[in-house]
């Protein structure tokens, strides 16, 4: 029996006939993933090697989340298990039963809502994984022939296709297939490029971000010329990706700003303060087509739809679960994952070709080290960036070391820092006027 099957079959008889009364069973809501995986790499410019043999991988898991007759709730995670391993479902009751803890904010199971549609299947991906995976070697051996000759590479290509189920007892049931297909390779562990989405990369999407990998790397064998003070840093879209998820992402969870974890309080919201530049929108939307943060419906079972946390510069919402929502007074929001699903806009962007030209004595800041070691409540940030590309009048001509020092709430507010879109990366490249010196 399918996993979502049985726990759903477990489940509903222990809400409505229960073999013993202390199990009997108020509310329930169940998440399960089916998921097929296959994925292969390249390990010091060498293909299926011990370190990165191709491989396939199936499986079962999920959530369960039980309200229990007297109030208590337990949570466990769950996975397919078949044999002389498995549990009756009383044991597995049982045993939930006994983790169970008190939890009266987090009891509400929501009634079901209209799911949008969103597309979050690509077929080819599909094929992919019923066999015709011949493009993933045909792209493998393309990296290792176009590859610059002098570099060392490393590579991986991955395909995931599978179900998503979420069940509940108010009558919620949702299923729906969904893909992943990602991309990244590097050379000489200096510069990299990569594409990661819910289908497969087209030609022109490899051919750019090729290209412009290469163009980076080419950089990198020359040595830039020393910053000065009117040196205009760049963050690129994969370090704006890090800034998120280090100072935005942990900020805007509901449930560390009611217990005063965030760098922002509950007044903040209820004020509409203006924290950001003006001209500043942040948005989780999981609508956007093929996107690996797009989703028909979270796993308590809330329809997906456009939230906007940050409009104009000025706080609208958290990210609110169902617990989280019921001490806000709000209704549940759009979820992130990670960082994915979170847009960040600005109303005056230019394309970066078209600024890369204007710059005339500018640093793009491929990488940084130490950022899991930043304070996030506070927004500073003292970092290394090694992988650093030097700007001359409008070209990116050579490689610099330095460090960078600031913080990130206050680059986001004033009305100096850029914002500029990537033809590549759903996030932008930000230019920032903050602490620089040379390594």
């Amino acid at each position: 029996m399918k996993l979502i099957a049985h726990l759903e079959e477990l489940l509903y008889k222990a809400q409505t006939s229960p073999v013993q009364l202390k199990l009997k069973v108020r509310d329930w809501r169940i998440v399960v993933h089916e998921t097929q995986l296959t994925s292969l790499g390249i390990k010091d410019s060498a293909p299926g090697s011990v370190y990165t043999p191709p491989s396939y991988h199936q499986g079962e898991s999920g959530e369960v989340v039980i309200i229990w007759e007297d109030g208590r709730l337990s949570r466990a995670n769950v996975q397919a298990v078949s044999g002389k391993n498995a549990q009756s479902g009383q044991e597995q009751l049982q045993e939930w039963y006994q983790a169970a803890y008190e939890d009266p904010d987090g009891r509400e199971i929501p009634a079901p809502e209209a799911i949008p549609l969103v597309a979050v299947e690509d077929r080819a991906v599909q094929k992919i994984l019923a066999g015709e995976d011949e493009i993933l070697f045909e792209q493998l051996s393309r990296l290792l022939k176009d590859r610059p000759e002098q570099a060392e590479m490393q590579a991986s290509i991955q395909a995931a296709w599978g179900y998503r189920h979420v069940r509940n007892s108010k009558g919620l049931a949702v299923s729906y297939q969904e893909s992943q297909y990602a991309l990244s390779y590097s050379f000489d562990s200096l510069v990299g490029g990569g594409f990661a989405k819910r289908r497969l990369i087209s030609e022109e999407e490899w051919v750019k971000t090729w290209q412009q990998t290469l163009a980076y790397y080419q950089a990198m064998q020359q040595e830039g010329a020393p910053i000065g003070p009117q040196t205009t840093v760049v963050f690129s879209p994969g370090v704006v990706d890090s800034f998120l998820g280090q100072f935005i992402v942990p900020n805007f969870v509901g449930q560390s700003i009611l217990e005063g974890q965030s760098a922002y309080r509950v007044e903040h919201f209820e004020k509409q303060e203006q924290v950001f530049n003006e001209g500043l929108t942040l948005v989780v939307d999981p609508l956007r087509p093929f996107e690996l943060g797009s989703y028909l419906v979270t796993s308590e079972g809330i329809a997906a739809e456009r939230t906007i946390l940050v409009q104009k510069g000025v706080l609208k919402t958290p990210f609110l679960r169902v617990k989280d929502a019921h001490r806000w007074g709000g209704k549940p929001t759009a979820l992130p994952q990670g960082t994915s699903g979170l847009y960040l806009k600005h109303d005056q962007e230019g394309s970066w070709p078209e600024v890369l030209v204007g710059i005339e004595d500018g640093i793009l800041i491929l990488s940084v080290l130490g950022m899991h070691t930043q304070n996030s409540t506070a927004g500073e940030y003292s970092l290394s960036a090694p992988q650093s590309l030097r700007i001359h009048n409008g070209k990116i001509v050579g490689k610099t070391d330095v460090k960078l020092s600031g913080n990130f709430f206050k680059d986001l507010k004033s009305p100096d820092t850029r914002f500029t879109k990537s033809e590549l990366e759903t996030k932008p490249y930000l230019l920032v006027k903050t602490g620089l010196q040379t390594l």
